[in-house]
């Protein structure tokens, strides 16, 4: 009995995991939704760094590309900084650190292709914090490298929804200048 109730539980997710297939359902940033396929040049000090190639690499990933000339771009995306940081928050008794806060900064602003700014100056940080004895310390190097790929790659699809979001909310008449209204000519009384 239990295992033909188990056998149906299964049949009945398979199904549903088929119908939602099938349906055109798609996740957002795969596959279905087209709203992430933008053509961004990266700019700046923190342009050039691994921060960078994560991020082209996610932006490659649900359709758009990085660009090398900012007039075939939809939109510029200025890295001020894009760091990490290490702090320890916790103690041992004998005073060896064993808690970590770890976070990754982004400093950015994103712009048109002639460079001018949609959003100004944005920071924002991702972070996690993490336990660890000292009794393995080849153990907590690699456990650290691990959250930091996690933290970079958290950062690089949080800026990208950042930069698409505000590359959609651009009136398309920004790179136009609005009509100046005529001024009516003087009245001459005579």
């Amino acid at each position: 009995m239990f295992l033909v109730n188990r056998f149906s539980k299964f049949t009945a997710l398979a199904a549903l995991a088929v119908l939602l297939a099938g349906c055109g359902f798609h996740l957002r940033g795969s596959g279905g939704d087209n709203s992430f396929a933008q053509r961004l040049f990266l700019q700046g000090p923190g342009s050039t760094g691994a921060f960078a190639g994560v991020f082209g690499s996610t932006l490659n990933s649900v359709g758009g590309s990085v660009v090398s000339n900012p007039a075939q771009s939809t939109g510029i995306v200025y890295i001020y900084r894009a760091s990490f940081q290490r702090q320890p928050i916790t103690l041992s008794r004998i005073g060896l650190a064993t808690g970590f806060d770890l976070s990754y900064r982004i400093v950015y602003d994103v712009r048109t292709p002639k460079g001018e700014i949609i959003q100004s100056r944005r920071e924002f940080e991702v972070k996690r914090d993490y336990f660890n004895d000292q009794s393995l310390p080849l153990a907590q190097i690699a456990e650290e490298g691990q959250i930091t790929e996690a933290l970079t790659n958290e950062a690089a699809q949080s800026l990208l929804r950042r930069v698409v979001n505000q590359l959609k909310m651009k009136p398309e008449s920004d790179s136009v200048p609005a009509p100046t209204p005529a001024t009516p000519a003087p009245e001459h009384k005579s």
